[in-house]
């Protein structure tokens, strides 16, 4: 009886099969059962390949470990990460987190592979001549999000800041030396995306500033759409990227901050369509076949159609303001909101961390 030697599989056979793992952890195994499919299929370039998102759990001790979390397996992992250790980090769907310490140092750093990429530091940029703010304040809230355009990878990647109250805003490349800071802006910004070459922001003022990657202002879009709400209704609106148009999110949290319990629960998604030509916005009900994830990362969509592992038609959502701006006595409120039925299940139950800075985060994991 012949026994078949799986080592020799063809390099196109194996490129095949691991460009149908949809989860890294099985992409790993993959790679680990010898080393002609591990060499397989970095030859076919799969290192490269998109999978489903991890939710990266906040910091709980002093020590490097951290623990990732697959909502689609309800599994664990538990990575030694000393490049975020006592740091405040943003997620991305590039495979990358951006790292802030309480020395001012920020990096980039997949979280995977351990590569860290150094960024300027944004503590002295031009628009922030008269800072007067400790490294820890600075870390810990001062900067509200991070966002990468493209892997750092690419020639298309562009690192985008916002901060100091949300009022403002920069960019930078890795390998530049300063950050450039962007202006027009006249309001307290909630979100923002880099989308075909152009930033696009979205202020409490109803209006979504455009700029170039050159930091140009290019103009701005009227949000039409109400934000007026109950004075127990908080909303903060994000930007997405949804087969090539853009789309806002406005999340409706119950704002109990001024009653005994301090808490903000959210308790609806309401989502618009925008169309840049025309410069209008038309409500959407349904996102087909299509899953948006905002929180602590750049907001990013998933087609369910090539990720079925995903529930369609929903919005993942972590917790944005649980101990950073206010000392939360529950869990994270993070959760799944169905847009067909308006219902919401939770992620996972999660104590709120006693290190404020850090917060629950999707990052959608990569191996380049």
């Amino acid at each position: 009886m012949l026994t078949a030697d799986w080592s020799k599989l063809p390099v196109d056979l194996l490129g095949l099969i691991a460009s149908r793992l949809h989860f890294v952890e099985d992409w790993v195994r993959f790679g680990g059962v010898c080393k002609s499919w591990r060499t397989g299929i970095l030859q076919n370039g799969n290192s490269s390949c998109s999978f489903l998102p991890w939710l990266m759990l906040p910091q709980r001790t002093h020590e490097s470990s951290r623990t990732f979390y697959s909502p689609f397996k309800c599994k664990s992992y538990d990575i030694c990460l000393s490049g975020v250790l006592d740091k405040r980090c943003w997620g991305s769907s590039h495979g990358w987190l951006v790292t802030l310490g309480a020395n001012f140092d920020m990096h980039l750093l997949n979280p995977l592979s351990g590569v860290q990429i150094s960024l300027p530091p944004l503590n002295k940029c031009q628009n922030l001549n008269t800072l007067i703010c400790t490294g820890k304040s600075f870390r810990d809230s001062f900067v509200s999000k991070v966002i990468l355009s493209a892997s750092p990878s690419s020639s298309d990647c562009v690192i985008f800041a916002l901060y100091s109250d949300n009022w403002k805003m920069a960019f930078a490349k890795p390998g530049d030396v300063a950050w450039t800071p962007l202006s027009s802006i006249r309001g307290h910004v909630d979100d923002a995306i880099c989308h075909d070459g152009k930033f696009y922001a979205i202020d409490t003022f109803g209006e979504v500033l455009i700029w170039d990657f050159a930091g140009f202002f290019l103009k701005k879009i009227a949000f039409t759409p109400s934000r007026d709400m109950d004075n127990l209704v908080y909303v903060t609106t994000y930007l997405v990227e949804l087969e090539g148009q853009i789309y806002a999110v406005m999340r409706l949290l119950f704002d109990t901050r001024i009653t005994d319990t301090p808490c903000l629960s959210t308790w609806s998604f309401k989502i618009y369509k925008l169309d840049v030509y025309n410069e209008k916005w038309e409500e959407v009900k349904s996102l087909g076949d299509w899953s948006i994830f905002v929180g602590s990362n750049h907001s990013f969509s998933i087609s369910c159609c090539a990720y079925p592992e995903c529930e369609s038609n929903c919005i993942f959502f972590t917790d944005d303001f649980s101990g950073v701006y206010y000392n939360a006595v529950h869990g994270y409120d993070m959760g799944t909101y169905n847009i067909q039925n308006g219902g919401m299940q939770p992620l996972i139950q999660e104590n709120v961390s006693a290190f404020a800075f850090s917060q629950p985060l999707w990052i959608i994991p990569s191996l380049s």
